[in-house]
């Protein structure tokens, strides 16, 4: 990748400014990362911390842009930014627009396979090359994160890269200067792929200029680094500290300022020198093996200095590849295949993620090691490609200079079209037929109020139980709340991203969910009270401890919070009601299961609630015996006894709580199915009930639902719903891209 490196081996150099000695052992390093990243996207196990290796890349980065800048410097006594960012537009942007033209397209014509519901807004925040923060705004919310994977996610470095390219150059502008003549062009060792050293003495000036700038980077890193940790620490997010633009310019300033040291005191010359830069290079080679495979993003040590440790043991083999070209670890890194990979890396970083949502394991049907071979050749021969017929004609000048300048705004216009299309073409598939509900005459009475509680899921069945409530003498209060379920406390892991609960949920305070309930339980006083999450299935931090479903501990934590989430629900009299959690299916490029889509943490999660539910049986019915876990047993199209009312005469007392197995409804054979009774009752992203599948639900569910409710107005009449009702659907409804229904 390295979106900013020296002329590799095949390319040639740009047509103005400032070049670097083409080392083979940089391209190896990019060659090296770049296969861990497809790797480690793979699934292949002993490397948690293959997420490091971006941090090879932006070291290498700051590393590359830095020597060129000084070395342009050192040479003409300024550095013409109008030049720089021009060799950068004809370096970079080519190719992204061709790589997003493909996936737009593809993503249209194929749907199943690339389409993703952020992929406009994805987009638009590569073109502009904002992604990273793009990812911060989006992914912050579970409910987003939760879903078919953008083939653009991987985006966010580049965009890094480029505020990085954008910044840092005006800031070596600003310490180092002008000079009031040229200096000539510097002097540099056969080897010495940076800066050559510029020497006390006559140029003291620039020598002092260059401490400043060396300072400035070293601090730089510094900061970033403690940022980092007390984002992390402070926020409880790391999805910020590791999506951030401010807490990655670590990486890129350690590289920087190897960089500025380089022009300072030059490659080592002492054989004492030397061998410590050839024990270094060796110890940054094994320290960068050893965090790729021991330290998980989930470690504390991941974000409170490892990314600062990773950064400068990547600098220290920079450094000694740079400087003894002729060592075991250069020459090992400067393999042909290794320096050919490095030279196609950035189009290989281009490709492989689209190429990794692609090559999935059910499409291919083939196990790990085959499918990353497999992966990586189509990844090197798309990025052939691209680097032969788009690269590097544009870099040797195939357009003139003013067609060039079109060229950028034509080609973001044309890649944007592209990644429109699939947003205005409605594919066949989102014509899912759709069977109509049953329909029911409302009972005599007053609308049994019905309040809806949990997180996104509970919200999504909302959205069509809403519609249909009327027709069953109900009305339903849709209080689903993204990312925040009875069990979150403090952070969760979604996906790849760890974030902390979402309103009114608060991170390290677990009793804030119930405080809000109990306010709505108060000024709703809801016949019903409904529950449903999801969110008990994820990973979780709790008691500082990473924990899930299936350890005891954790389940005796759960158990004792649905005990007080069915007492504060009920404290007015209402009915509560569990719904049991049906299966899931978020994908999973890699081939394996996530971890919250694991089925035996649906089966734990349920099997707890009807405990729960069966601990408080003597109160909850009467009159023919009505069980206390009201468990639904789906049969064939109509969902079974569970989608029943009760039977005639039977009387249900108030208060109480019961199990409806809603789980068994959208899971027929205890597996996940996007489809049931020919109706598509499944968002895409495997997670949300769509708004079809909330109105089929809502035809077996509220028959039942309001037989409870009419025993609480019976002896607790509320009236009316008080006050303005809740949006419906959510606001945050659209987000999610369901178009199912």
């Amino acid at each position: 990748m390295v979106m900013g490196g020296a002329p590799a081996g095949t390319a040639a150099p740009p047509r103005q400014g400032a070049r670097l000695a083409y080392l083979p052992a940089l391209d190896g390093i990019r060659a090296v990362a770049v296969l861990v990243i497809i790797a480690f996207h793979t699934g292949i196990p002993g490397i948690p911390g293959g997420y490091f290796s971006v941090d090879a890349f932006f070291t290498l980065s700051g590393y590359l842009i830095t020597s060129l800048l000084v070395v342009e410097w050192g040479r003409t006594g300024t550095v013409s930014l109008r030049g720089f960012w021009a060799r950068r537009a004809r370096r970079l942007l080519a190719a992204l627009f061709v790589m997003l033209a493909v996936v737009g397209l593809l993503a249209a014509a194929l749907p199943s396979v690339l389409g993703s519901p952020q992929l406009l807004g994805d987009g638009l925040a590569t073109v502009f090359y904002v992604a990273n923060w793009h990812l911060i705004a989006e992914h912050a919310d579970y409910f987003v994160a939760t879903g078919r994977l953008s083939p653009l996610l991987h985006t966010w470095t580049l965009a890094i890269e480029e505020q990085f390219y954008l910044i840092w150059p005006l800031v070596v502008v600003a310490v180092l200067g002008r000079t009031p003549r040229p200096l000539g062009a510097p002097t540099r060792g056969p080897a010495l792929a940076g800066p050559a050293p510029v020497r006390p003495g006559p140029s003291a000036k620039r020598h002092r200029r260059l401490q400043v700038l060396l300072v400035v980077a070293v601090m730089g890193a510094l900061a970033s680094a403690v940022e980092m940790a007390l984002v992390t620490h402070a926020g409880g997010d790391p999805t910020r500290s590791y999506y951030g633009s401010d807490t990655r310019a670590q990486s890129l300033l350690v590289g920087a300022a190897l960089a500025v040291a380089t022009a300072l005191w030059g490659p080592a010359q002492r054989p004492a020198a030397r061998r410590l830069l050839w024990l270094a290079g060796w110890a940054g080679a094994g320290g960068t093996a050893l965090l790729w495979a021991t330290v998980p993003e989930t470690s504390r040590l991941a974000f409170h200095g490892g990314f600062l440790l990773a950064a400068t043991a990547t600098a220290a083999v920079i450094a000694a590849a740079a400087q003894l070209p002729r060592s075991p670890l250069a020459r090992v890194l400067g393999l042909a295949p290794l320096r050919y990979l490095g030279q196609i890396s950035y189009g290989m970083y281009l490709w492989y993620w689209p190429t990794v949502l692609v090559l999935t394991p059910d499409r291919t049907h083939l196990p790990q090691f085959p499918l990353l071979a497999v992966r990586v050749a189509v990844v090197v021969a798309l990025a052939t490609v691209s680097a032969f017929v788009v690269e590097l004609p544009i870099r040797r000048g195939a357009l003139p200079r003013w067609r060039a300048a079109m060229a950028a705004p034509l080609g973001a216009m044309g890649a944007l079209c592209a990644i429109v299309l699939p947003a205005v073409v409605a594919p066949a598939s989102a014509a899912a037929s759709l069977a109509p509900p049953p329909t029911a005459a409302p009972s005599a009475g007053p609308p049994v109020k019905i309040l809806l509680v949990g997180d996104s899921i509970a919200g999504s069945l909302g959205v069509g139980m809403g519609e249909v409530a009327p027709r069953y003498g109900a009305e339903v209060v849709d209080e689903g709340s993204p990312g925040c379920s009875v069990s979150m406390d403090q952070l969760f892991k979604v996906l790849w991203f760890t974030v902390p609960p979402g309103a009114p949920c608060v991170a390290g305070d677990p009793g804030a969910l119930l405080a809000q309930w109990q306010t709505w339980v108060q000024h709703w006083n809801p016949d019903v009270v409904v529950y449903l999450a999801r969110g008990e299935l994820f990973d979780q931090e709790h008691d500082s401890t990473w924990t899930h479903l299936g350890r005891s501990s954790f389940d005796a934590y759960v158990t004792d919070r649905f005990r007080q989430a069915v007492a504060v629900l009920g404290a007015q009299g209402a009915h509560v009601v569990l719904l049991t959690t049906p299966y899931y299916d978020s994908g999973g490029p890699d081939g394996r299961t996530w971890p919250e889509d694991q089925p035996r943490r649906v089966v734990t999660d349920n099997a707890l609630i009807e405990r729960v539910a069966a601990q408080d049986a003597p109160t909850l019915t009467v009159d023919q015996g009505m069980a206390a876990t009201d468990r639904a047993r789906p049969g064939p199209g109509a969902g079974g006894p569970g989608g029943l009312p009760p039977a005639a005469g039977e009387a249900v007392a108030p208060g109480g709580v019961s199990v409806i197995d809603l789980g068994s409804m959208l899971s027929p054979g205890r597996a996940f199915a996007a489809v049931v009774d020919g109706v598509t009752v499944r968002c895409p992203d495997g997670v949300h009930i769509s708004a079809a599948g909330g109105r089929w639900a809502a035809a077996r569910l509220l028959p039942r639902l309001v037989a409870f409710g009419r025993a609480h107005q019976h002896t607790a009449p509320g009236g009316s719903w008080p006050g303005p009702l809740p949006a419906d659907p959510p606001a945050w409804w659209n987000k999610l891209h369901c178009g199912i229904g």
